[in-house]
């Protein structure tokens, strides 16, 4: 056994099969030790940093949540009870590697009693046909194993594609673009069990037979555990690299599946039926008098005194969000509008001739896409709606693990009541631990971060009011550094073990800029810059499912 991360975690256990695929073993000059250029023989290898399709790509991605060991010997019982999951990698093919060690009878016995136990297991083929012969697999002892879980494949090949996937798809997030390279299509055969197209491939336009296309990624689980059959190998080597694809996301997605299932299931909405959530937003800044901005106009602030001679503005808002689920897609998501309603600015009860209404679509695995809004409340709180959302991705995840997502931040500015600038950044969403809200046993799931107002692309005119940013003659402010200060955020969601719903959101912003006015001369020491340049700006939106509808 050999261990790519040794250590003694809790994380998921994988064991990639490197006794039926061999290391690399190529050498060049007197130094490199690398797989072969003519054929299959040691590619998808690690720590092989000359070759295209080694897979140290994918290990160093994926050491970040899973412990990786190589394993190189036969499986049995024994062996299989110290992991939680199997990849086999386009097992060697001894019409093109004499030493080739064929999987045996005994083996897959012993593999399908490991999935049926509960335990997860990933096989990835390549290509087929004639022109993908120096990188074929072996194909009569994979069929009886891919056979017994109800699969089996086409001897076709995708060539080299790149992927299109929609907003809102099942099973994978945040990918505009797929590249599947050079693999082949699978077939689902009547006896598999609880068969899951986890993803569709085809052809790229410019290739003869763009006629290929069918199940690329399939998921069934027989017995307690799980059996994923990959079209490809060459997707996780190389092509991770391509900067116009998405594949380390979708192979950190695909990995998830990976995870013994713990009975995590995303919100299943019922059409119809509204959901009602209370949200109440506070905001807060902090900016010296002797820095003009002290000065803009907040007409709905009030102000806090904690000294004399120090006021500081602060708002408040109230609401009441009605969400209702109202039609399901083509692609399992759900079609969901809301209506804002109640809105006050403290205790003061609003009017809109314009209807505050929102929409939104929620995929499968609780990933919220094409949100728009209408009227000037509902898209002051727009930024924070899809909070009331949970992505729980896979049925695996347990306390301590974590997960990408593309999400939008609220960005503070100085006219609080101004509709915001929404930027969207990359968290990681961390299922922190079983917590209680209220009445209800909830996941907890919290993001945060800080970062630099200049990477996030936060330019000084996103947080001026309008009528500084449209000035004649231009505005006269101006970050003091390139980097402007930063933002620090905090996302929490407490989420029903039951129902998967939200029952608590809460999302923190804070921005510290130091902007300054153009037209007085900068001060000498640091503590008159402050004075004339810091501004701090914060936001706290806070959504809580309405009582009756718990």
């Amino acid at each position: 056994m050999l261990w790519f991360n040794p250590h003694s975690s809790e994380r998921t256990r994988l064991l990639f099969d490197y006794y039926h695929h061999g290391l690399p073993n190529t050498k060049v000059g007197n130094h490199l030790i690398t797989g072969s250029w003519v054929d299959n023989d040691g590619r998808y290898g690690w720590d092989d940093f000359v070759h295209t399709n080694t897979f140290d790509h994918a290990y160093t991605i994926l050491e970040e949540e899973f412990t990786i060991g190589a394993n190189r010997q036969p499986y049995t019982e024994n062996l299989l009870q110290t992991t939680d999951g199997v990849v086999i990698i386009a097992a060697d093919n001894p019409k093109l590697i004499p030493r080739s060690k064929l999987i045996s009878d005994e083996e897959i016995t012993a593999l399908r009693n490991f999935v049926n136990r509960g335990g997860s297991l990933m096989l990835m083929l390549n290509g087929g046909g004639a022109g993908r012969f120096s990188e074929s697999f072996e194909s009569k002892q994979v069929r009886k194993l891919v056979n017994g879980f109800g699969l089996d494949w086409n001897d076709d090949d995708t060539h080299y594609s790149d992927n299109v996937l929609p907003k809102g798809h099942p099973y994978f997030y945040d990918v505009p673009t797929f590249h599947y390279g050079a693999g082949c299509t699978l077939k689902i055969l009547p006896e598999a069990s609880r068969p899951e197209v986890l993803l569709n491939v085809y052809a790229d336009e410019g290739y003869p037979d763009r006629s290929v296309n069918g199940p690329g990624i399939v998921m069934t689980r027989p017995g307690r555990g799980k059996f994923i059959l990959v079209g490809d190998a060459g997707s996780w080597t190389g092509n991770l690299s391509r900067p116009w694809a998405e594949n380390e996301r979708v192979l950190k997605q695909l990995f998830r599946y990976m995870k013994p299932d713990q009975g995590v299931q995303a919100a299943t909405y019922e059409l119809g039926k509204p959901l009602i959530y209370d949200v109440t937003v506070a905001g807060m800044q902090a900016i010296p008098l002797a820095n003009t901005l002290s000065g803009v106009s907040r007409p709905l602030y009030k102000s806090f005194s904690p000294r004399p001679i120090t006021d500081m503005p602060f708002i408040e808002s109230t609401a009441s969000i009605t969400l209702i689920p109202r039609a399901e897609t083509d692609l399992k998501s759900i079609r969901a509008e809301g209506i804002v309603s109640d809105f006050q600015w403290f205790d003061r009860p609003t009017t809109s001739s314009e209807e505050q209404t929102f929409s939104l679509m929620i995929s499968k695995q609780g990933k919220v896409s094409d949100l728009e809004a209408s009227g000037e409340h509902a898209r002051w709180l727009a930024p924070d709606l899809p909070a009331l959302i949970a992505l729980l991705p896979v049925d695996g995840i347990r306390p301590g693990d974590s997960w990408e997502s593309i999400e939008n931040l609220r960005i503070p500015n100085l006219r609080g009541t101004d509709l915001p600038t929404v930027k969207l950044t990359n968290i990681d969403i961390h299922y922190v631990k079983n917590d209680v809200c209220g009445d209800k046993d909830c996941r907890l799931l919290q993001s945060s971060g800080e970062m630099w107002l200049d990477d996030l692309g936060i330019k000084v005119t996103d947080l001026l009011p309008e009528e500084e940013v449209k000035r004649v003659g231009g505005s006269n402010y101006r970050y003091f550094n390139k980097r402007g200060g930063k933002l620090l955020f905090k996302r929490e969601q407490w989420v029903d073990m039951q129902s998967g719903m939200v029952v608590k959101a809460r999302l923190q912003t804070r921005v510290i800029a130091w902007i300054q006015d153009t037209r007085k001369p900068v001060a000498t020491n640091n503590a008159d810059k402050d004075n004339e340049m810091i501004v701090s700006l914060a936001n706290i939106t806070t959504f809580s499912l309405n009582e009756a509808h718990r």
